[in-house]
């Protein structure tokens, strides 16, 4: 006969058990959204700089002072780009929010699964 406080101890070992593993998740997702906001992310849009540079000084011809205003330009309009595309992915989730506001319960579910299906062929 197993003691009363053995199947007590199962059902705590068990919530502990999936405790640990949602907070694993939580902070690998939290982990994978930093490493790509803070340093992949950076690091594609340095290459894409360089990228642009080389192409322009090789194509062009371009003296030290031009390289210099030219490379000024480039800065200037890749934070630019940056900027607009972080406008355009808050409107879009603020979209998405006002839209499951207005949807019952049947309907949110059904545009979370259209908005992962077009997320999913965007990455494509």
């Amino acid at each position: 006969m197993v003691h009363p406080r053995m199947d007590d101890c199962k059902g705590k070992l068990a919530g502990m058990v999936a405790v640990i593993f949602l907070t694993g998740m939580a902070s690998g997702a939290l982990t994978m959204s930093l490493v790509e906001r803070y340093w992949l992310r950076p690091r594609a849009l340095e290459l894409e700089r360089q990228v642009a540079l080389e192409h322009f000084r090789g194509e062009l011809e371009l003296n030290e002072q031009q390289a210099r205003a030219v490379e000024a330009i480039v800065d200037e309009l890749l934070m630019q780009q940056a900027d607009l595309m972080e406008q355009f992915r808050n409107r879009r989730i603020s979209g998405q929010d006002r839209l499951f506001q207005v949807l019952n319960e049947e309907q949110r579910k059904r545009l979370k699964k259209v908005l992962d299906e077009m997320n999913t062929q965007r990455q494509d």
